[in-house]
């Protein structure tokens, strides 16, 4: 498993963990609705962000049972969660794309890297 932006990865894999996807996004992906943001995404600082997303969305997740659907819901390829964000991340830039490869670390003990962009 891996993560990546809609902007820098549009190959075979890609699932969808934001509340939607930018407009004209390649056709083909899937979509998990359970890893998205609440509806407070875009209103809340960084800070209440994490404490809310660790504890509205992943906190009700059993972290074996999202990895197999994520796995699942790819089928033959591997699965390459998306969201908005480009890297490189920074305190300024940053995405829950990787609060959930942090989770599945902590929890799995999986790496879960994000893609390099295509050049």
């Amino acid at each position: 498993m891996n993560t990546a932006s809609f902007f820098t990865y549009t190959g075979p894999g890609r699932i969808s963990i934001a509340r939607f996807p930018p407009r004209r996004t390649p056709r083909g992906y899937r979509v998990f609705r359970a890893l998205a943001p609440g509806p407070w995404f875009s209103s809340v600082g960084r800070e209440e962000y994490v404490k809310r997303y660790s504890a509205e969305v992943l906190a009700r997740l059993d972290p074996q049972a999202t990895w197999d659907a994520l796995v699942g819901l790819a089928g033959e390829a591997e699965p390459v969660l998306l969201c908005w964000e480009r890297p490189p991340f920074s305190d300024a830039n940053w995405c829950h794309r990787r609060m959930v490869a942090a989770w599945f670390a902590e929890t799995l003990g999986m790496d879960v890297p994000e893609l390099a962009p295509a050049l």
